[in-house]
């Protein structure tokens, strides 16, 4: 690529920066990232997906310590990529510079709102690249796009100098086209090996294993039988009277309050400028009242004292379906879409309501497209997960 004007808009951000060497040598020497639209470096600005926030922003005078800690590693960065307006999305379309090719499904949407840092790495033109995920944000686009995802423990990642969403929920994330240097990026990012050995157990939950496809199911019991993992059923959604409707609708009220609390005085001035739906999302979060708000939050301590407990019983981890299908198309409808995400965020919200890390692995060749499952695990588990995703993908290959 020579130069910001041979880039695809629909991915690289025009800002910059283009470029940044490495400042040490180190475990990561050798090779190369893009980073999301919301890390500040310094020098230049933070975009967040939007034209008009861009207008309305200072020039960072920080740096992001996790592109810091990258270049300290020996990594090269070889741009800023795109996302989702605010990142408040999970499908990687943005109506000012247009939504990025999937490379493995081209009549399809690429996920969000990580959606340039997801393209970049499916294309092959950086090894690996860092987003964030608040409701979804890294896991879909790495199901949509063929990727290994990470989403890893609540606040496990300094994100000092990087857009906030909703405090409650946001994480940086990792993807890559193989296991091994999702592990070694995380390790160096961590400062600390990733250590765990692979769970024996894998839990699926009665109301998960509804949103698997039976090519899917069938695929995954497979890939258990050959690695020696059992996978067993529960009802731990259902005894607790929790559906995946209730605990989407519970995310989407703390993370809209917090938007609102946060960026309510840009969004009163500009949010006009969004693309609709999103403005339509904002206008929704603007219902939600500190008393609402109070009472999810407890619902949340909740939910994760629930889910704290009975992973810690099962001494396993849990499966999650990342997506209810592949990828949807390009052309289907708002509404569709819609109710689509609805039930999406069904699923991504129990990662995000616990804080617990959630790894995706993906499946190739699966007549819904592009998709697959995830494991998810205690907090700081990420070296369990990595060492039960490498003994899953050591029988049948995902």
């Amino acid at each position: 690529m020579n130069g910001l004007a041979a880039r695809d808009k629909r991915v690289y951000c025009q800002q910059g920066p283009q470029m940044l060497s490495p400042i040490n040598a180190g475990a990561l020497s050798g090779y190369t990232f893009v980073f999301k639209d919301l890390f500040d470096v310094a020098g230049y600005l933070t975009g967040a997906g939007n034209p008009t926030w861009l207008a309305t922003h200072k020039i960072a005078a920080h740096s992001s310590e996790l592109i810091l800690g990258l270049l300290k590693q020996g990594a090269s960065c070889v741009g800023r990529v795109q996302s989702d307006e605010l990142a408040y999305s999970l499908n990687g379309q943005n109506i000012h510079y247009g939504t990025p090719l999937n490379p493995i499904a081209p009549d399809c949407l690429p996920g969000g709102s990580s959606s340039g840092s997801a393209v970049a790495v499916a294309n092959k033109e950086a090894d690996f690249s860092i987003g964030t995920d608040t409701g979804g944000s890294v896991r879909v686009p790495a199901s949509y796009c063929g990727l290994y995802g990470l989403r890893p423990t609540l606040a496990r990642f300094n994100l000092e100098h990087c857009f906030e969403l909703s405090k409650s929920f946001d994480t940086a994330g990792i993807f890559t086209r193989d296991l091994i240097l999702m592990q070694k990026v995380f390790t160096a990012l961590n400062q600390a090996p990733a250590e765990g050995t692979s769970a024996r157990t894998i839990y699926l939950d009665s109301t998960l294993a509804t949103q698997l496809s039976s090519e899917r199911l069938k695929r995954l019991q497979d890939c258990c039988t050959e690695a020696g993992i059992t996978l067993l059923n529960g009802d731990f959604l259902a005894e607790n009277r929790l559906t995946l409707e209730a605990l989407s609708l519970l995310f989407r009220t703390i993370q809209g309050y917090e938007i609102i609390k946060k960026h309510g005085q840009w969004l009163a001035e500009f949010g006009h400028r969004l693309d609709p739906s999103i403005y339509q999302r904002v206008e929704w979060s603007r219902s939600i009242s500190a008393e609402q708000y109070a009472q999810a939050k407890n619902r949340q301590t909740d939910f994760q004292q629930q889910l704290l407990i009975l992973l810690q019983q099962q001494a396993g981890l849990w499966l999650i379906p990342t997506t209810p299908s592949g990828p949807p198309k390009l052309t289907l409808a708002g509404d569709e879409l819609a109710k689509y995400r609805s039930d999406l965020m069904g699923l991504t919200s129990i990662a995000g309501l616990s804080g617990f890390p959630q790894l995706h692995l993906p499946m190739s060749g699966l007549a819904e497209g592009p998709c697959g499952i995830s494991l998810l695990g205690l907090p700081n588990s990420e070296g369990q997960l990595f060492a039960t995703a490498q003994r899953l993908i050591q029988g049948e290959q995902l």
